[in-house]
C-alpha cells in the first residue's frame, strides 16, 4: 500500500519549492534554522539530515518534497497494516486494510500535503506510528505490555517538538491501549495516557498547572494496584516515574532551538536564544492565540467549515475550485455512505480499531474546530455574517487532516465490507480508491505548469530585478518565503536585504534586521504593540537611505505601504524602487517603460483563464510579475490595464 501511495505522490510531486510555508521549512532544514513559532525543531532536525543524505542526488527543495512524500506512503503502509492486524479473524479483511488505508493516503488534503514541503505529512507518520504503538500496548500484557506503553508515552511527549496535531490522535490511542482484544478496559492505562497527554499540551502552551495535572494523573495510574495488591506492589509507582522521564527526555528535544538560537542561523524566527524568548516561541505567543470562549465565528459556520472542506476530499477536481458542483457533492455523498457502512462493518470485525477511528474521527474535525475556535473561513460566511467579521488568512483544511484520513480509512473498509455482503471478490473493494484518485488528481498534481516552478520563477523575478545591495521590502508569507529559499539554498543575490513589512512590529525582528544589515537604527526600536508598522518601516527606510542604499518594494505591498517607505516610486521590471523621500502620502507610482520591457517579455500571460484551485497561490503570484506589462504601449484594452493596474498595487 506504501508502494502505491509513494508512486501517486511521486507522479504529482512538486519539482522545487512552493508557496505558503514551504520555503521557509527548506531554508530552516538546509541552515538548521528556526521556522515561525512554535519552531517544528525535530522535523527541522528530521529534515537537515534528510537533505544531507539526498544531496547527491536532489537539491533541497526537492529532497524536503520527498520527505513528505515518504512520510505520507509509510504512514499508509503502517494504517494498513494496523487495521488489517486488528480484523485477521476475518477471511479476506487485508483488502479492506488495504482499501482503507489507499483512501485515506488519496484525500485530498492529504495527497496535497504529501508533494510539498509540509510539517502536517511528517505528523501524520507520528500520529500512525502513536497508533501502532498504542494498539501493541494494548494487544500485550506484562513486559511487553508496558515496553509499549513506554514507546506510546514517549511519542505522545515529543508531540510539541514536531507538531501539535499529533495530539489529537491521544484520545484513539487510548481507546486502543486501554483496551485489550478480550474487550477489558484498563483504567491506570488510560490515567497514564491521559497524563501523558495534558503533560504534552502543557509543554507546547508552557503551562505549568496542566503540566503538574498531567504528571499527577501518570503517578496516580498506580492508585487502583496500590489499594488493591497492598503497599508491597510498587511496579505502578516506578512505571509512573519511568513515564514522566520519557516525557522528559522527548520534550528536552525543543531545547534544540536554545541552541542553535545562540548561533544566530540564517533563518532564526522568534530569536529563541533566553528562556524567555524561548517559551515565547513554543506556546506561539507571537500570535494571537484564541481561546475556547468567546467564539470568533457561530458554532453553525464553525461547522459549515468542516462540511465544506470534506466536500473537497474526494472530488476536488469535479468543482470549480472552491466552488461545488453537482457531481462533486454525490462524490462526497458517497463517500459519507461508505464511511458509515464501514464503521458499522468494522465494528462487527473488531470493536477496538472501529472506535479508536472513531474517536480519531471526531476528534480530528468536530474537537479541532472547537479547540482551535477559528474565524470564518476565507471563502465562507460572505454575505451571510457582517463583512467586519475577521476571516482566516487562507483555508484551514489542513487542520482537519488527521480527520479526513480516519474517514478515508472508514470509507476504503466500507467498499470491502459492501463486496463482501454482495458476495464480490474482496479485491473488489480496491475499485473505492478509484473515487478520490480519479477526482483529485488534477487538483493536487504539483508537478504541473504553472505550479511546478510558479515560486521559484517568482523569487528569482524579484531578486533578479532587485539592483546591487538593495533593501527589498515585501509584505508576507508568499514574497517572503520564496525568497528565503533562494537566498539560503540556492545563494541567490545575498546581497539583498529582504524585509518582511508584516513583521516589524515583533521586537526580535527589529533587532534581527540592525545585527544583520549593518544599518543604524536600533535607538529607534519601537515598543510593537504601540507602533504597529509605520514608525519601524519609515526609520529602517530612512537608515536605507543614509546608507546609501536602494529601496526597493514587492508589487505586493499596498500604496499606502510603500508610502511608508518612500516617495516618488517608479515600477523597475517587477519591482517598485523609491527614488525620493517620502512625506507619507499616497501617491500613483508610474512606470520606467525601458526597465520594464525585458521583464514584460517573459511575464505570463494576463488574466489568467485557469480555474481557480482550493488555496492555490500560485496563480495571484504569478499574476504580480505580469506588472511590468503595464509599461508595454501595447495593451490597448483598457478594462485589462486597469485590472493590472489595480492588481500591481499601482494606486
Amino acid at each position: 500500500m506504501g508502494t502505491a501511495l509513494l508512486v501517486c505522490y511521486l507522479l504529482t510531486l512538486a519539482p522545487g519549492v512552493t508557496f505558503w510555508d514551504a520555503g521557509e521549512f527548506i531554508a530552516a532544514a538546509h541552515g538548521l534554522g528556526i521556522p515561525h513559532p512554535p519552531g517544528t525543531p525535530l522535523y527541522v532536525t528530521l529534515g537537515r539530515a534528510w537533505t544531507l543524505a539526498l544531496a547527491p542526488v536532489a537539491h533541497a527543495a526537492r529532497a524536503m518534497n520527498l520527505l513528505s512524500a515518504v512520510s505520507t506512503a509509510l504512514a499508509g503502509a503502517i494504517m494498513a497494516w494496523l487495521v488489517a492486524d486488528e480484523v485477521s479473524a476475518r477471511p479476506g479483511s487485508v483488502w479492506g486494510a488495504a482499501a482503507g488505508a489507499l483512501s485515506a493516503g488519496l484525500m485530498a488534503t492529504v495527497w496535497a500535503n504529501a508533494t510539498e514541503t509540509e510539517v502536517y505529512a511528517v505528523s501524520l507518520l507520528h500520529m500512525v506510528l502513536l497508533l501502532a504503538c498504542a494498539a501493541r500496548a494494548g494487544a500485550h500484557a506484562g513486559a511487553a505490555g508496558r515496553r509499549w506503553m513506554a514507546c506510546t508515552i514517549y511519542l505522545i511527549a515529543l508531540a510539541p517538538a514536531v507538531h501539535l496535531s499529533v495530539l489529537v490522535a491521544v484520545p484513539a490511542a487510548i481507546a486502543l491501549a486501554a483496551r485489550g482484544r478480550d474487550g477489558m478496559w484498563s483504567v491506570s492505562r488510560a490515567l497514564v495516557l491521559g497524563g501523558a497527554l495534558l503533560t504534552a499540551a502543557g509543554i507546547g502552551r508552557v503551562s505549568l498547572p496542566l503540566v503538574l495535572l498531567g504528571a499527577g494523573l501518570v503517578l496516580a495510574a498506580g492508585l487502583p494496584t496500590w489499594l488493591t495488591d497492598g503497599p508491597r506492589e510498587v511496579r505502578p509507582w516506578r512505571d509512573g516515574l519511568v513515564s514522566l522521564s520519557l516525557a522528559a527526555l522527548a520534550a528536552s528535544a525543543l531545547l534544540v532551538m536554545l541552541v542553535r538560537a545562540r548561533h544566530d542561523p540564517a533563518l532564526n524566527q522568534g530569536n529563541p536564544a533566553t528562556l524567555a524568548a524561548f517559551t515565547d516561541v513554543v506556546a506561539r505567543r507571537q500570535y494571537s492565540v484564541a481561546s475556547l470562549l468567546p467564539r470568533q465565528a457561530p458554532i453553525w459556520l464553525q461547522l459549515a467549515n468542516i462540511a465544506q472542506y470534506a466536500d473537497w476530499q474526494v472530488g476536488l477536481g469535479w468543482g470549480r475550485g472552491i466552488f461545488t458542483t453537482p457531481v462533486r457533492v454525490l462524490a462526497t455523498v458517497m463517500f459519507v455512505l461508505l464511511g458509515a457502512f464501514g464503521a458499522r462493518a468494522l465494528r462487527r470485525d473488531s470493536v477496538r480499531i472501529a472506535d479508536a477511528l472513531m474517536v480519531l474521527l471526531l476528534c480530528g474535525t468536530i474537537g479541532v474546530a472547537a479547540y482551535l475556535n477559528l474565524k470564518a473561513g476565507t471563502s465562507l460566511g460572505w454575505g451571510v455574517i457582517p463583512d467586519s467579521m475577521p476571516h482566516e488568512a487562507r483555508e484551514r483544511d489542513y487542520f482537519f487532516v488527521i480527520g479526513f484520513w480516519a474517514w478515508g480509512c472508514l470509507a476504503g473498509y466500507g467498499g470491502f465490507a459492501f463486496a463482501r455482503a454482495r458476495r464480490w471478490p474482496a479485491s473488489v473493494a480496491l475499485c473505492v480508491v478509484a473515487l478520490p484518485l480519479v477526482g483529485n488528481w488534477r487538483a493536487v498534481d504539483r508537478s504541473r505548469e504553472p505550479r511546478a516552478s510558479a515560486a521559484h520563477r517568482f523569487a528569482s523575478a524579484l531578486l533578479g530585478d532587485a539592483p546591487p545591495r538593495a533593501v527589498l521590502f515585501v509584505a508576507g508569507d508568499n514574497d517572503t518565503y520564496p525568497l528565503w529559499y533562494a537566498q539560503q539554498a540556492e545563494r541567490q543575490r545575498p546581497d539583498i536585504t529582504l524585509v518582511t513589512v508584516s513583521l516589524l512590529p515583533a521586537e526580535w525582528y527589529q533587532a534581527e534586521l540592525t545585527r544583520r544589515s549593518g544599518l543604524r537604527w536600533r535607538d529607534e526600536l519601537m515598543v510593537a504593540r504601540k507602533t504597529g508598522i509605520a514608525r519601524p518601516a519609515s526609520r529602517l527606510a530612512d537608515a536605507a537611505r543614509r546608507a546609501g542604499r536602494p529601496i526597493v518594494a514587492s508589487p505586493a505591498l499596498t500604496a499606502a505601504e510603500r508610502a511608508l517607505l518612500g516617495g516618488d516610486w517608479r515600477l523597475e521590471g517587477v519591482l517598485y524602487r523609491s527614488h525620493a523621500e517620502g512625506d507619507g502620502s499616497v501617491q500613483t507610482a508610474t512606470v520606467s517603460t525601458a526597465l520594464t520591457t525585458a521583464a514584460a517579455r517573459v511575464a505570463p500571460t494576463f488574466p489568467r483563464r485557469d480555474p481557480p484551485l482550493v488555496d492555490d497561490i500560485a496563480a495571484t503570484m504569478l499574476t504580480l510579475l505580469a506588472c511590468p506589462r503595464l509599461g508595454q504601449v501595447w495593451i490597448a484594452d483598457r478594462a485589462t490595464r486597469d485590472s493590472l493596474e489595480v492588481k500591481c498595487n499601482l494606486r
